[in-house]
């Protein structure tokens, strides 16, 4: 059995990267690598520099993505992604593809999956995210896939009641988990020497992508309220760059002009997975609209004050503070992070998205199922 791992970003391999690794120690299963989308961008860090430093074989590259995040230039690259898919499909021998979450990047590849008739499949489906496209595409994919991992048994109903079958959804839990666990440590010195960061000084790491349903407030407007928030509280801010969604380009060209004229805030492109899951644990609390904050942060029981809606419907635990787009509330949110009685609450705070043992359990999973005709063959199932 050949299963073939598509990735188009930086924080999608980081979580995939244990699933990976797990394969490569079972002789059942053999993996493929295909790597493209903004790992191929020296502007978006040349992240594909990190998956080899990992040690990891990469069997090919799709280089698809034209310059400019607007809807014409987006959709011109997916044309190209496509065509460059075609290529793949045809140049290697699989049998299933493997993709992870809602980017818009994974569609042509769910295409070519399904014309080439390959089996799916989905991690991280169920969720919801209503302040993005991303909870259309999530969707669309667990109704093409065949087999779904999902992160906590409330996603997996959300997936049953889909109409997909209950042999084919399982709650393994979040990869994300086992990276957490198993990621080499860094000493706080050489972390913040390496970001160049005053590891005296309280630290804020922030990430905001664009919330690409919104329309009663601009881009830019909601970057500046962040940012006057965070003017009363003397934190250094270490800001990573937005997603390649729709309006990136204002996102970022705030976040640019915030750096330049004050001193306090870093900006870096990329952190990869081992330096960010190394310096949460150094944060005050993290800032934004990233899932990261919702699935990985509460696991270090560290605060999350998550702006805006881009994020509504996802599963919650005590430690994610809700905010709106206003620096009243934000700030308000930022206070509520910093209360001790909070913090201390936190300590109590049980994490909902599994154990660290997620991989070993997807690749048990997937050294049992019987690979065939049913399996390919969907069919609408609402007996839940």
């Amino acid at each position: 059995m050949k299963i073939a791992f598509f990735t188009t970003t930086r924080a999608e391999f980081g979580v995939l990267y244990p699933l990976i690794k797990e394969i490569d120690n079972t002789s059942i299963i053999e993996n493929l690598l295909f790597v493209g989308g903004t790992h191929l961008l020296k502007e978006h860090g040349d992240t594909i520099e990190e998956i080899k430093e990992q040690n990891i074989a990469i069997n090919d590259t799709f280089d698809y993505i034209s310059q400019g995040t607007n809807p014409y230039e987006i959709l011109h690259s997916l044309a190209k992604e496509t065509s460059e898919l075609a290529k793949l499909f045809e140049k290697h021998e699989f049998d299933a593809v493997c993709v992870l979450g809602d980017r818009y990047e994974l569609i042509p590849i769910i295409e070519a999956a399904i014309l080439y008739r390959k089996y799916i499949i989905h991690i991280h489906g169920g969720e919801k995210s209503e302040g993005a496209i991303d909870e259309q595409i999530r969707h669309m994919i667990t109704k093409a896939a065949h087999i779904h991992f999902s992160a906590c048994d409330e996603y997996a109903k959300n997936i049953r009641k889909m109409g997909e079958s209950a042999w084919r959804v399982f709650n393994t839990g979040a990869l994300a988990v086992d990276n957490m666990l198993q990621i080499p440590k860094i000493p706080k010195q050489e972390l913040f020497n390496e970001l160049r960061l005053d590891p005296e000084k309280e630290l804020v790491l922030m990430t905001y992508h664009p919330v690409t349903l919104e329309k009663e407030l601009s881009p830019v407007d909601q970057m500046k309220n962040v940012f006057k928030a965070l003017e009363s509280f003397n934190s250094q801010v270490l800001i990573t760059a937005p997603n390649m969604d729709v309006n990136r380009g204002e996102i970022l060209n705030e976040i640019k002009l915030q750096v330049k004229n004050n001193s306090n805030y870093h900006f870096i492109e990329s952190l990869g997975s081992l330096r960010y899951l190394n310096l949460i644990k150094h944060c005050k609390f993290v800032i934004g609209n990233s899932s990261s904050g919702i699935v990985e942060v509460p696991f270090f029981k560290i605060p999350t004050i998550n702006i805006g809606n881009r994020q509504k419907g996802r599963i919650r635990h005590s430690s994610v503070i809700d905010t709106d787009y206003s620096t009243e509330s934000i700030q308000k949110g930022i206070k509520k992070a910093l209360n001790k009685n909070f913090l201390l609450s936190l300590q109590e705070m049980k994490y909902k998205f599994g154990n660290g043992n997620t991989a070993k359990k997807m690749v048990d999973i997937l050294e049992s199922i019987t690979f065939d005709k049913k399996l390919l063959q969907k069919q609408l199932d609402f007996e839940c």
